[in-house]
């Protein structure tokens, strides 16, 4: 089957978010751009993305559903297999909870429960959508955030309980028959600018107290919960950590035991979100390096999808001058990382599938990686 694929862009139409296909036509045959059943081809849709991509309740449902369609046949037409939505960014719900509080970036009112504020079922709608194009949906949890400088405390069992609410609720949450496809969960632990709370006593913030391994051995305890619960209602789990190894063992996110032993998760996304030409003359292989040294810490049957930057295309920021000198980074990163022994990749964010910054990123990942994997 073939069809006319170009590269995405925002439309400039005060109406919301209209994707359209702009520039450059070429031919694709979808069969090569589309990823077998083993592999993952993801994107992470983050909650600062609702508004860009017209996913608020603010327009009613026929809008929302509208907005979800577009967005979702896009992906598939770049060869998207997986998305992971994001549904509890600071102790919120994306999804219609009893229990916690509605997102103020879908537009509601976030002093109401989710049930009480939704006029209708987002979560639903979209993973309804997404079926029936052949798109998987993970659940997509911070853990501990509750606002940019507090968290809750690992430490705390009570804490660890408010987690495993969020994914029983997300795994017995079901919409025209339609359920998650499994948890995923992001790598903001022991991040917390100003301090940590408890559940019970909010007002009351504290500092972290704790070690790195005294902070390891606290996630991995709400980790093996999270991944047993999950693997109780027959679906997958995993973690993306940031792609720094040292500051992910320092911070919590123990990979040398997610990648060694059996019973903490099923797949790991390092975002690895730089360049082979690093630094201020480009001369650091450092995508390169650090997919070697996650790859290299894998000694089970962990399956790992490189993270992959699409939002910095085109920049000429981050410290990685890769970005404004090459186009072809991201076609580069996809084909290196299935040469390299990954299940699959998955790209940050989706918005930036529509950003004229990474309209060459994307047409070439599109013309050249697609074609390879």
């Amino acid at each position: 089957m073939q069809f006319t694929l170009t590269v995405l862009a925002l439309s400039a139409a005060l109406t919301g978010f209209m994707p359209a296909f702009v520039s450059a036509e070429q031919d694709y045959d979808t069969a090569m751009i589309k990823a077998p059943e083993k592999e993952v081809h993801g994107v992470w849709l983050t909650y600062e993305d609702y508004g860009k991509l017209g996913l608020t309740i603010q327009d009613g449902e026929d809008a929302y559903r509208e907005a979800a369609e577009n967005f979702l046949s896009d992906m598939d037409t770049c060869g998207i297999n997986t998305v992971f939505l994001h549904e509890r960014a600071f102790d919120d719900a994306f999804w219609k909870s009893p229990t916690f509080h509605a997102s103020r970036y879908l537009g509601a009112d976030e002093s109401l429960t989710a049930e009480e504020a939704y006029p209708f079922d987002p979560a639903g709608i979209f993973l309804e959508e997404a079926h029936e194009r052949g798109i998987s949906v993970h659940a997509w949890l911070n853990p501990y955030r509750v606002s940019r400088s507090y968290y809750y405390d690992p430490a705390e069992d009570s804490t660890t309980e408010r987690v495993l609410t969020a994914v029983r609720e997300l795994m017995e949450f079901e919409s025209g028959g339609e359920t998650f496809d499994g948890i995923h969960l992001d790598d903001y632990f022991y991040h917390a600018a100003s301090g940590y709370i408890s559940v019970s006593d909010p007002g009351h913030p504290h500092p972290a107290g704790a070690s790195a391994e005294q902070k390891r051995n606290n996630i991995n305890r709400m980790v093996r919960q999270v991944y047993e619960t999950v693997h109780a209602y027959g679906r997958k789990f995993g973690i993306s950590p940031a792609g720094n190894y040292q500051n992910d063992m320092n911070s919590g996110a123990d990979i040398d035991t997610w990648l060694s032993e059996d019973g903490y998760i099923d797949y790991l996304i390092p975002q690895i979100y730089w360049t082979n030409h690093f630094g201020s003359n480009g001369s650091i292989p450092k995508f390169t390096e650090t997919l070697e040294l996650f790859l290299s810490k894998r000694w089970n049957n962990v399956r790992i999808y490189a993270g992959l930057a699409l939002y910095r295309g085109g920049s000429r920021n981050h410290g990685d001058i890769g970005w404004s000198i090459s186009n072809t980074n991201i076609c580069e990163q996809v084909i290196e990382a299935e040469e390299s022994g990954c299940n699959g990749y998955a790209i940050y964010c989706a918005s930036s599938f529509y950003e004229p910054a990474a309209a060459e990123e994307l047409n070439q990942f599109l013309a050249g990686a697609g074609e390879k994997w």
